[in-house]
């Protein structure tokens, strides 16, 4: 039983090593607010509004409160600043970038003169961004634990000349570069490490992001129902490279004296989903909206390649350029399907308050391989039950304000409150992530412009090796600092 378990801990830790794992199905389901400056100056509570094109990715009925044919372009700027405490010792680091936020077009087609009480159509053709992955983040510190203990762990029992088949990515480096030996009387890997700490330092960035077109078909009804529907379009781009980097602090008795740790991954993907809604306005000051939005249902292609050097007294060894190994992996992944309620206050025809929630089921995210041949008919059956295990279903919520204080300029203000998506029991990061906003618009005939300012500020839990070891734990914070000005013009 207990070398039952060890094995199975041993897949586990290596399936870590080379992603595709429950916390891809996190990272790839979880979307931001990106969109116009209107809608993100209101902290993209916009349910139960509509007549912006950013709305279709919260519910696409909301289109159907165009009245005229729009086009609208939105650029973001975002400043990244991230705080990583590892042991006691706070490293910063960060990073920018300048993207195309959403861009849309909406025809609208005046169906009035059917008498069936549909008043207008419309078409919707755009793209949204949904997500950011441009990240830099730093941590350093002292522990006792390296990573090298893992490194010795998965390579148990395998004797050298088969290392670099089984454990390509991790013990085979660690033992062509001398960091770790191998003692064929017990068939165990042993590292030159000494009973001192070493001194971390981990470098990651990332970069990349998640996209959608979206297309889409709405109607208006009587000017009290609408109801519209779209088709998403989801594009994936992550990138990440990191150099973990250890020291010895104390070297008597060995050759070691530091090695980095050097690995480079790109994940790129194309899914599909559904998204339906409908908004109701009782009265002209009242409105409710209700959306549901589909499993993201998408291909995924993984090419990741690692890399390592050892600092020993008598020099530097490092890896043969030639033998340095890389790898391919094809998967499917569903992300979760979400449902959104929303409630609307008009402001004497000034402004509006809006309240949108948001229901994800993280619980229900799956991975699934494409050719089961690979690494021995690997189903993910550990990754789908750790998904169980870890994740919840959470309740977002999100609240947005805007009135015309002068005539034709309007602010802006929102909030969202985004709760981590982890059980109680996991120990995981438990604060919420959060969103602050505020904006301004002007319109003038049929232009509209508009800015808006964005803090997202993240929190997240991040181990380098061994999550059982609560000393193994970085605290991340990154304030995500947002700058979006939208223009649109009606026809």
């Amino acid at each position: 039983m207990l070398r039952k378990l060890f094995i199975l801990s041993c897949i586990f830790i290596y399936f870590k090593s080379i992603g595709q794992n429950e916390d891809d199905v996190l990272k790839f389901s979880q979307t931001d607010l990106y969109g116009s400056a209107r809608f993100e100056g209101m902290a993209g509570s916009f349910g139960a509004l509509g007549a912006d094109f950013s709305a279709i990715q919260i519910n696409p009925a909301g289109m159907g409160r165009f009245s005229s044919t729009e086009v609208a372009l939105s650029f973001n700027t975002a400043f990244i600043n991230t705080t990583g405490i590892y042991n006691g010792v706070s490293t910063q680091a960060s990073t920018s970038n300048f993207k195309v936020s959403n861009a849309g077009l909406v025809l609208t087609n005046d169906i009035s003169v059917e008498n069936d009480g549909r008043l207008y159509s419309q078409i919707s053709v755009g793209y949204t961004r949904l997500k950011n992955f441009d990240f830099h983040k730093v941590y350093e510190g002292q522990n006792f634990n390296s990573r090298l203990d893992v490194f010795t762990s998965i390579g148990a029992g395998i004797p050298p000349p088969e290392i670099y088949d089984l454990r390509p990515f991790t013990t085979g480096l660690a033992y062509d570069v001398y960091a770790i030996d191998f003692d064929p009387t017990t068939q165990q890997y042993y590292s030159r490490l000494t009973m001192g700490d070493m001194y971390h330092r981990q470098d990651i960035r990332t970069k990349g992001g998640i996209g959608e077109f979206h297309i889409g078909y709405s109607e208006n009804y009587l000017n009290q129902w609408y109801y519209g529907g779209s088709i998403g379009i989801r594009t994936y781009n992550y990138e990440e490279s990191y150099v973990h980097s250890e020291s010895l602090l104390d070297t008597v008795g060995t050759t070691l004296r530091s090695f980095d740790y050097i690995y480079d991954q790109v994940t790129e993907g194309t899914g599909f989903n559904l998204k339906l809604g409908f908004l109701y306005l009782p009265t002209d000051q009242i409105r409710f909206g209700l959306a549901f939005e589909s499993p993201t249902v998408t291909r995924f292609e993984d090419n990741w390649r690692a890399n390592m050097t050892a600092e020993h007294d008598y020099g530097t060894e490092t890896i043969d350029p030639t033998f340095v190994p890389e790898g391919r992996f094809e998967y499917r992944m569903k992300t979760p399907m979400k449902l959104r309620g929303s409630f609307a206050y008009i402001l004497n025809f000034r402004g509006a308050i809006n309240l949108d929630l948001e229901y994800a089921n993280f619980p229900g995210g799956r991975l699934n391989s494409i050719n089961p041949s690979a690494f021995d008919s690997y189903n993910f059956e550990a990754e789908n039950e750790q998904v169980n295990e870890q994740f919840r279903g959470v309740l977002n919520s999100r609240i947005g304000f805007e009135y015309m204080f002068l005539r034709d300029v309007y602010f802006r203000a929102g909030y969202a409150y985004l709760p981590q998506p982890y059980k109680t029991e996991v120990g995981n990061v438990r604060k919420a992530n959060q969103t602050f906003a505020g904006g301004l618009g002007y319109k003038f005939r049929k232009f509209t412009f508009d800015i808006s300012y964005r803090l997202l500020r993240l929190y997240s839990d991040y181990y380098a090796f061994d999550p059982s070891k609560p000393e193994n734990r970085t605290e991340f914070q990154s304030d995500l600092h947002h700058f979006v000005f939208s223009a649109k013009i009606g026809f």
